[in-house]
């Protein structure tokens, strides 16, 4: 309605500008100048007031706009004025202000909120732009860095700890290393992880900083505990025999404390006597086998790295188990995707990898009856790197017992190491790999290694 009037005016204005310029004309003409002189009089104060209301529209937009430009909402614009167009423009701009200010004030009390948030992280938090100056630190990364999280300078880490900086500057977006950091005496073994974020046009990088030293040491610690007591386990099974039948063959020869003379030897002590030496010879060796299987575990080569050819790989690994696979009626498939054409890798140690795990699926397959295969399916990973999957459709491995197959000495088969599966895992680590199991009624048993 306010606009309506306004318009209906602005007509007036300008129907009465139009009027005097006319009117002055006729009166100029029959030179009546003081008539004249009052039309185009009335006719300057009607442009003036055209111009004015323009103007003034004008002026009022142009400064809303440079105040959002300047991030001012603060800037308040009368309603007390009749012209109802432009009153309805002020209110409008003052409403569009009051939703700016709600706005600023939520995305400060955001702001506030995050930062206390990342400040109060027990992660390390580092952003660097892309001239690697600090964009941002974070209490726990001052810790780490041995600076005071209570200093807003932020070239502080530079001049306090350069070696701690150029580790946040070499670290590429995607990337994560292990840094060793001593402070104060004390060492702490650092995960370092970047990613790329993007702020308008300039891209940040995000490091994620965690002390994992302790988390290691508990794994080491466990790691140890593990081993020690299925080496003890292992030794006193070994033992025990040997002191037992020690036992019995002192008893034959010793009575009350004394020898026994040849005499009294007989054909039945004898013979026991021959049983228990070649018993006591058998344990022997079985104990010394374990030590060397340890030995074994203790030794193993550092990878030689070389690229080779998967395909020829696999026709010379299918060769080496096809009469074993026919002998034991075992299907056999192996697919291997269009990318996967080469690794790098150590082929002779990889190989022992997976003629362990092929041996133990041919191993478990033997105690089903019907359709037993082999599947094997190679194939790249969005990292680039090989995945190997070895299937079979053998007795499930316990879900209790999938992370225990890897334990050093750790074996369900009767005649079992218990080496082969831990030997390789640590083989797929040497060679920054993995070697994981998943087994369940869906998918049968999965070795997966990760080259």
């Amino acid at each position: 309605m306010g606009s309506k009037a306004s318009f209906v005016s602005m007509v007036i204005l300008i129907i009465i500008l139009a009027g005097s310029v006319f009117g002055a004309g006729v009166f100029i003409a029959h030179l009546y100048f003081t008539y004249s002189f009052l039309l185009v009089s009335v006719g300057v104060v009607c442009a003036y007031q055209l111009v004015n209301r323009y103007r003034r529209t004008n002026r009022d937009i142009a400064f809303f706009f440079d105040a959002v430009r300047n991030n001012d909402s603060t800037s308040h614009y009368p309603t007390s004025i009749k012209n109802k167009s432009l009153l309805q423009l002020h209110e409008s701009m003052n409403r569009l202000n009051s939703h700016i200010q709600q706005l600023k004030l939520r995305n400060a009390y955001k702001e506030k909120y995050y930062k206390a948030l990342i400040q109060q992280s027990n992660t390390g938090l580092a952003v660097l732009k892309e001239d690697n100056s600090m964009e941002l630190l974070n209490e726990t990364t001052c810790r780490y860095a041995g600076i005071s999280p209570e200093s807003t300078n932020m070239n502080l880490l530079k001049i306090k700890n350069e070696a701690f900086y150029k580790v946040l500057c070499a670290l590429e977006p995607g990337e994560t290393i292990t840094y060793k950091n001593v402070l104060n005496g004390t060492i702490q073994l650092l995960l370092f992880r970047a990613t790329q974020i993007r702020d308008g046009q300039s891209a940040l990088k995000l490091v994620s900083i965690q002390d994992i030293k302790q988390e290691l040491d508990e794994k080491e610690l466990e790691s140890y505990q593990k081993l020690i007591s299925i080496l003890t386990h292992e030794m006193m099974n070994s033992i025990a025999p040997l002191t037992s039948i020690s036992k019995t063959l002192f008893g034959f020869f010793i009575k009350n404390g004394t020898s026994v003379k040849p005499s009294e030897l007989n054909e039945t002590i004898v013979t026991t006597t021959i049983q228990g030496l070649k018993a006591i010879e058998e344990q022997g060796n079985g104990l010394m086998s374990f030590v060397n299987n340890y030995r074994k575990l203790t030794k193993v080569p550092q990878p030689v790295l070389q690229m080779f050819d998967i395909r020829d790989w696999m026709e010379q690994l299918s060769l080496l188990y096809a009469e074993k696979f026919e002998a034991n009626q075992i299907a056999f498939e192996c697919k291997i995707e269009e990318q996967a054409k080469e690794v790098i890798g150590d082929k002779n140690l990889i190989n022992q990898v997976l003629v362990n795990l092929i041996n133990n699926a041919i191993d478990a397959l033997t105690k089903i009856e019907g359709i037993r295969k082999i599947q094997m399916n190679i194939s790249k990973t969005r990292e680039g790197r090989l995945l190997i999957k070895l299937a079979n459709n053998g007795p499930l491995i316990p879900e209790e017992l999938q992370e225990k197959i890897f334990i050093p000495f750790f074996t369900t088969r009767e005649n079992g190491s218990g080496i082969g599966l831990s030997l390789s895992r640590q083989i797929m680590r040497l060679h920054k790999g993995s070697l994981n199991v998943i087994s369940n009624e869906m998918e049968g048993t999965v070795f997966l290694l990760e080259v």
